[in-house]
């Protein structure tokens, strides 16, 4: 039976006319998948597949769950095409806008870089990467972003867009979880192999035993912001801070947003410190190690425990509740 293809990508003209010049191509039927309201805060739920969407080219707009979507047509199964336009790659992984300027409180789209989060989704989640309007940049523009691509999403097949049936023509891989697919989680398992490379484009995993002193933590995340150890794109994978004991929390950033969100109580089996795979153009690996060190807890610091750990100053957004598990400081 044949596999659906999902359209994804943020850039929705261009997305919903490569869509239905793939339904034509391949005489396939055409369903648009839309944001359907939220369902509880911090959702962005998807509809329900339609009984022939196996048969089907699925245009899935800019603002929908991409997971879940995929999930509920297939997984891994599904034949997820990531639609980017040359023209602006890298302004769209930078893009500090909301996906949705009048989204309501609780609402996950209009959050501070909601655009870019969704666009390197796309890009993790995708078996394809095409480009379109690729003519229009120069050739050694075009290779940084196809690298750039390439570590975000090593195992994912990159084509410069002629027609659909071209770019569909290549077998792609289809084992293994969706996001499994994504570069950093790949990094963080030592598996990362980019496929297309370029010599100002480098994905680094930083590791560091101690948990952050929030404050220092906040003034190290606005260095980065600003360059200091070059430009960042994509950062994800796990932190601990000090102020917040015994729970794991989850980084993710993109461009210039950034969230730290608790990810449930941390036994202790994992450590106390940091695991972060960091992707970007012109990084110095020093620089960025350096600038996270001074972020962690000094000796003094560790030695003082949790109790004192509770009185650091913390300018990070709070969390909802979560019940910690507070380690022994000899741990």
């Amino acid at each position: 039976m044949p596999r659906t293809i999902a359209i994804m990508g943020v850039c929705a003209p261009e997305r919903r006319s490569y869509a239905e010049r793939t339904a034509v191509a391949l005489e396939r039927p055409l369903h648009l998948l839309r944001f359907a309201g939220l369902r509880a805060a911090h959702a962005l739920p998807t509809p329900r597949p339609r009984a022939s969407d196996d048969h089907a080219v699925v245009d899935l707009a800019s603002d929908v769950d991409l997971i879940h979507a995929l999930v509920a047509r297939g997984g891994a199964d599904v034949d997820a095409v990531c639609v980017v336009d040359a023209r602006h790659m890298i302004g769209d992984l930078l893009d500090d806008a909301a996906l949705v300027a009048s989204a309501r409180p609780g609402d996950t789209r209009g959050d501070v870089g909601a655009r870019a989060r969704q666009a390197a989704l796309a890009l993790e989640l995708a078996t394809r990467i095409v480009w379109i309007n690729w003519e229009h940049v120069p050739t050694p523009a075009l290779a940084v972003q196809m690298a750039l691509a390439s570590h975000l999403n090593p195992r994912a097949v990159l084509r410069l867009s002629r027609d659909p049936v071209s770019d569909l023509r290549s077998p792609a891989r289809h084992e293994g979880e969706l996001l499994e697919r994504a570069g950093w989680v790949r990094a963080l398992n030592g598996e990362h192999a980019p496929f297309m490379r370029d010599n100002r484009v480098a994905t680094l995993v930083y590791e560091q035993v101690r948990p952050f002193h929030p404050e220092r933590l906040s003034a190290a995340l606005d260095r980065l912001d600003d360059g200091a150890a070059g430009r960042l794109v994509r950062s994800a994978g796990f932190c601990r801070l000090a102020s917040r004991p015994g729970i794991l929390a989850r980084w993710e950033h993109v461009g210039s947003a950034m969230w730290i969100e608790p990810l449930g109580a941390d036994d202790g089996r994992m450590g106390l410190g940091q695991e972060i795979a960091f992707t970007g153009l012109d990084l110095s690996a020093p620089r960025l190690a350096h600038i996270l060190d001074e972020a962690a807890l000094t000796d003094a610091e560790l030695a003082a425990g949790p109790a004192a750990w509770a009185a650091f100053a913390d300018p990070l957004p709070a969390w909802p509740a979560t019940q910690p598990s507070i380690p022994d400081a000899g741990d």
